[in-house]
């Protein structure tokens, strides 16, 4: 359980910075206060929730694969949180502010990683 909080919390400082990087980049990336905490819980949310199910099958294939499913599994949580928080001040608009964020993020993340080395423990 202990394991399980300190995955959560440092996904969350993870995220509060780098999507607060990426807003203040990207001007088609804009955030409200509301957005940007509601963004952030969901985002952290579906970030440790996928990345707790990838890495059990992750470990069976090349390097290549992680990074290239890191990236597309960041993208996907960051599509479903622009989805859920836009109505409270979170939206990331155009191809190259999509690209850039999900690079950000998806780096911050892997960083993130090194830092917390095992997904959470499944129950």
């Amino acid at each position: 359980m202990i394991a399980f909080v300190r995955t959560l919390v440092l996904a969350a400082i993870t995220n509060t910075v780098s999507l607060a990087l990426a807003a203040w980049i990207f001007d088609a990336f804009t955030v409200e206060p509301l957005g940007f905490a509601v963004a952030v819980v969901l985002f952290t949310a579906l970030s440790v929730a996928l990345r707790g199910i990838v890495v059990g099958m992750v470990a069976k294939f090349a390097r290549g694969y992680t990074i290239v499913g890191g990236l597309v599994l960041t993208l996907v949580a960051l599509l479903l949180t622009d989805r859920a928080a836009s109505a409270e001040g979170f939206s990331i608009h155009g191809l190259g502010t999509w690209a850039g964020v999900t690079l950000i993020v998806w780096a911050a993340g892997v960083a993130y990683g090194e830092v917390d080395q095992h997904a959470p423990a499944q129950r």
